[in-house]
């Protein structure tokens, strides 16, 4: 990678060449295959260059910040009958399939030229860790593919927080499962070695990324989450490749050559706040800046915490066990003494005076139990301690309750 790109070029250029690849290898008829978010990617990326991996939840943000989220919902709702009141990523996503592979609309091209393209999958490999309707999502885009292959890792259905000797071979045996699957659809046969160097490449892009989110501990803050929203899409979609690694190392390079210059995220930054799930989307950019210009530096999230697991890569054995013990354990589900305990940390580790609790109506699973937590934190750090509820979405704007955030941030600073 040119050292002469900016990180924004940088990530623009890869991303790019992500979806390129896909577009590609499905006019080649190579399998395409799509993979949510928390899924354990590294048994997928053995399989390259047989196949190419795409995010559809990574490309439904492409299509949010442009502002297609609305349109699109609509016509998911109206030719598939999925519930408006659902996901925003599957409402967007099946919108954009539906218009780009079941239309004959000639100007289809001209109406997503702004966002890359997404061709249609051959194989759909979900992991019910983050919430169940991903693996609704793709149960239902296998149907309307014709019945292409389908499979959920399903980690256990389980709320009570443990990660036994039983739950970790039961995501174990899926994980295989799809092992083989991929084996069958590709004809090739996993080589471990090739599995354990991405394993190893994924550590370190994880490691790099959690040092970049530490820098938010700092004060003043030479990061914001808004920072980490724009920066994490190659710890979801080039998670396991070098281009990764060289991603977050440029990421943390630049940070500190921030903090060696006195720079800080936030000019005066005189309030320090937390974030409670995904991002809205449609406005974070404008939340950035309404923020800063109150100087409230948001400087950690629950959200970008999730992808800081790493693997154990001494051998491929302990590997399956790892991921099958790191992947099914996500915030998502967490009991809730769990999530106060995690917030009790973070909030003495980032030194913040509040949270910015996100009740996002597509996410339900993470919005999960808000106002005991706010409650619970209110009494371990006092009554001065903030806790700012607010109804949102990470993709349609409709359900974003603008004026109530910005009457409770005005009312506190």
């Amino acid at each position: 990678m040119n050292q002469r790109l900016s990180i924004s070029q940088f990530q623009k250029q890869m991303m790019a060449e992500h979806y390129l690849r896909a577009a590609e290898y499905k006019k080649e008829g190579k399998p395409v295959v799509y993979v949510t978010a928390t899924f354990p990617v590294e048994i997928v990326r053995a399989f390259e260059p047989d196949i190419a991996i795409v995010y559809p939840e990574n490309h439904a943000v492409n299509l949010i910040v442009n502002g297609m989220a609305e349109e699109l919902a609509e016509i998911a709702a109206s030719r598939k009958s999925i519930d408006k009141m659902g996901c925003s990523y599957e409402l967007v996503n099946t919108g954009y399939l539906l218009s780009t592979c079941f239309s004959g609309d000639a100007d289809t091209g001209s109406r997503f030229r702004k966002v890359p393209c997404l061709p249609a999958p051959d194989i759909l490999l979900s992991c019910n860790n983050q919430c169940e309707i991903v693996a609704e999502w793709f149960q239902n885009l296998s149907r309307m593919f014709g019945g292409i292959p389908f499979s959920v890792i399903n980690v256990g259905n389980r709320y009570d927080g443990a990660v036994d000797r039983s739950r970790i071979q039961y995501v174990r045996k899926q994980i295989e499962d799809v092992i083989r699957l991929l084996e069958q659809k590709t004809k090739t046969k996993l080589d471990p070695d090739k599995l354990l160097e991405i394993a190893e490449r994924s550590n370190k892009a994880t490691a790099l990324w959690r040092e970049y989110l530490d820098f938010g501990t700092r004060i003043p803050s030479p990061m914001t989450v808004f920072d980490g929203f724009f920066h994490m899409a190659a710890i979801v979609s080039e998670r396991g490749k070098e281009i990764a690694v060289d991603y977050y190392r440029m990421l943390v390079s630049e940070t500190k050559e921030k903090i060696v210059a006195g720079k800080s995220a936030v000019e005066n930054e005189m309030h320090r706040l937390l974030w409670d799930n995904l991002a809205t989307w449609f406005n974070f950019g404008h939340l950035k800046k309404y923020l800063g210009e109150r100087n409230i530096a948001v400087v950690g999230s629950t959200y970008l915490d999730v992808w800081k697991n790493e693997l154990d890569t001494s051998a491929c054995e302990p590997l399956l066990d790892s991921m099958a013990a790191s992947y099914c354990s996500m915030y998502t589900n967490l009991t809730i003494a769990q999530r106060i305990s995690l917030w009790k940390e973070m909030v003495t580790k980032y030194q913040a005076k509040g949270i910015l609790f996100h009740n996002n109506k597509s996410c339900h699973t993470f919005s999960r139990l808000q106002g005991q937590l706010a409650e619970a934190l209110k009494k371990e750090f006092g009554e001065a301690f903030i806790t700012i509820l607010f109804d949102g979405d990470m993709g349609l704007k409709e359900r974003f309750q603008k004026h109530r955030f910005e009457t409770a941030i005005e009312t506190y600073f």
